[in-house]
């Protein structure tokens, strides 16, 4: 399905955006990695409802900062899809946002709620806010990327996180000569892509544009949106639209799932559970569709 692309100009940053489908307006935005090619297997499905905007996050892929410090704070990634809808002409919209995207969701209902139609949060990683921080088993294993990051490079620390988030992930992943191997084969990937790109004039593809994310990621992103931010939970418990928490079924005692569920029992807002694990739309495109559907389907009622 092909899809509409725009370019966004926003403070600090020019948004690679993609529009497809007819009918309510729905955000979708991305986790680590930040790119609109993570809900390529679920827009076309999603479209024939709504019409689904996606979008690489500031300074990942095709979407560059304007300059190297240039805010990658989670308040100007809000700032960014209130941007996009008013670039789109639209008045109000439904969101859903994975990981770190949730978290910008959360500031989006906190700061935009009256852009918002609805908003579901998927999996955001806010594991300070865990009563038994700094202690918790979420929160080492989020600092256990860190050390990666600063003791063995960024693409073994790439490794650590894809192996946090995918339902499967290679053995190699789980030790750090196999990280390095990893590290190894993945800038040698990247490189050869580059060298494509120079000879074809063509654009990298998603996995090459994932890889070289890496580096915002684990040094910017997950810094500022893990210890940098923190949910005005005033302000979300005083939201009026309907929205609600997810988690997956294959999510249980990853880093990921209990903050959630704490936020849901303390915002007094329901928890709804998704197929799959943290990459549903991925690994579930279908039962990912229907299930989003009906939750929106539900605010709408």
């Amino acid at each position: 399905m092909d899809a509409r692309q725009e370019t966004v100009e926003v403070p600090g940053a020019r948004l690679h955006t993609e529009r497809a489908g007819t009918g309510p307006a729905l955000v979708l935005i991305p986790g680590g990695g930040g790119d609109a090619a993570m809900y390529e297997d679920v827009v076309p499905r999603l479209a024939d409802r709504f019409t689904v905007i996606t979008y690489d996050r500031r300074g990942n892929s095709r979407s560059p900062l304007a300059s190297p410090d240039a805010s990658v704070a989670v308040s100007q990634q809000a700032a960014d899809v209130v941007a996009i809808l008013d670039h789109y002409g639209v008045e109000r919209a439904f969101v859903f946002g994975n990981s770190s995207g949730a978290i910008i969701a959360l500031e989006v209902l906190a700061r935009h709620a009256g852009r918002l139609l609805g908003a579901v949060v998927h999996e955001p990683p806010l594991v300070r806010l865990l009563p038994d921080s700094p202690d918790s088993p979420e929160e080492r294993a989020m600092a256990e990327l860190f050390r990666m990051a600063e003791q063995e490079g960024v693409m073994q620390a790439f490794a650590g996180f894809s192996a946090m988030i995918l339902p499967d992930p290679p053995k190699l992943f789980g030790s750090r000569a196999g990280r390095a191997v990893t590290a190894g084969a993945m800038r040698v990937f990247a490189g050869g892509a580059a060298l494509a790109r120079g000879i074809t004039g063509r654009q990298p593809g998603g996995m090459t544009r994932l890889v070289g994310n890496t580096e915002i990621l684990l040094r910017r992103e997950l810094p500022a949106f893990l210890y940098e931010y923190d949910p005005d939970l005033a302000a979300l418990e005083a939201v009026t639209v309907p929205w609600c928490f997810a988690t997956g079924r294959d999510s249980v005692g990853r880093p990921y799932h209990r903050p959630a569920h704490v936020l849901s029992e303390r915002l007094g807002v329901p928890c709804e559970e998704f197929p799959g694990g943290h990459v549903a739309y991925q690994t579930d495109p279908e039962e990912f569709t229907a299930r989003l559907t009906a939750i929106l389907d539900g605010f709408s009622a």
